[in-house]
């Protein structure tokens, strides 16, 4: 692992550490959620991109579905995400994520019969509520993809990624649907043994970016604009800038069209436009994601082996 990498891990232990040790809840600590459909607002590759601040309840774990249904029309394959998030308590979170795919038939070209993992993601986060104000929300983290096995070569640029992050949020008092966002992470590459294909405008090598951007919540449906600067200039072998606007829509698709189902389904859709050393690149995006959230598990869990020991 490189020497930067250890230092980055040791500064986020450290620093998630001395927060934990200062603020450790006391007995008669109350913690409070309401389960909206904003706990479940998280990143959703290919149209939003930033990890929020923001936690499920103590204990929950949620298992995501991501079939990426534009593959039965320009791929001969079809991806499907798969991936398992766990709040720990109300500061600290962990998700893993699996890229799989397999050959749907619809489309020639490649080979007639793949399938596997291509992809593997793993991810922790930390938040400090009320930080650096009452009205503000942070967070850092820290997130891995690693390519494995022997995907075709447009799943994967080949390359493991190591990504420091924080995220800061804050919520308008005197306009409560929309909240406002800024972030800054590092993502450093090195080459693996996977072979894939890098897309155009995107780093060559390790870089810094800085995005901003905004929500308007109308509960069930959310829009969403993003904008980043990405560059190589200072911590890459190159000198590369990269500019990304991202807006999208994103419906919460209500429980009684789905017949009251336990799983939330979520259909995103958005649009990206960036300009960098490839020239400008447009393109569109439609994402469905099913979540089905197991609410206080690990409670649960505790208390009956509590029970047994008593």
């Amino acid at each position: 692992m490189p020497p930067r990498l250890l230092f980055l891990l040791a500064a986020l232990v450290l620093a998630t550490a001395a927060s934990a040790q200062t603020t450790v809840p006391t007995e008669k600590t109350e913690i409070k959620h309401v389960a909206t459909p904003a706990t479940l607002f998280t990143r959703i590759r290919g149209i939003f991109d930033v990890e929020l601040p923001r936690l499920d309840p103590p204990g929950t774990f949620s298992l995501h579905i991501n079939p990426r249904f534009g593959d039965l029309l320009h791929r001969h394959y079809l991806r499907v995400p798969v991936g398992v998030t766990w709040a720990v308590d109300d500061r600290l979170g962990f998700n893993v994520e699996a890229s799989t795919y397999g050959t749907h038939g619809l489309k020639s070209g490649g080979d007639d019969h793949v399938y596997g993992i291509g992809q593997l993601h793993g991810g922790v986060k930390y938040l400090f509520p009320d930080w650096p104000r009452t009205d503000y929300k942070t967070s850092i983290g820290f997130n891995v993809d690693y390519p494995v096995g022997s995907p075709p070569a447009d799943l994967t640029d080949g390359r493991n990624h190591y990504i420091p992050y924080t995220v800061v949020e804050h919520r308008l008092s005197a306009h409560p649907k929309v909240t406002l966002f800024g972030g800054l992470s590092a993502d450093l590459v090195e080459t693996s043994f996977v072979h894939g294909s890098v897309g155009a405008n995107t780093p060559r090598s390790d870089s810094l970016s800085l995005t901003t951007g905004g929500i308007y919540d109308l509960g069930q449906v959310k829009w969403t604009l993003e904008s980043t600067y990405t560059t190589t200039a200072l911590i890459g072998r190159d000198a590369q800038n990269i500019f990304t606007v991202r807006p999208s829509l994103l419906w919460f698709v209500p429980r009684k069209i789905t017949l009251n189902s336990k799983t939330q389904w979520i259909v995103g859709l958005g649009a990206r436009a960036t300009w960098g050393p490839d020239g400008f690149e447009f393109s569109t995006g439609t994402r469905v994601r099913a979540e089905i959230t197991f609410r206080q598990v690990l409670g649960k869990i505790r208390g009956a082996f509590e029970a047994r020991q008593h």
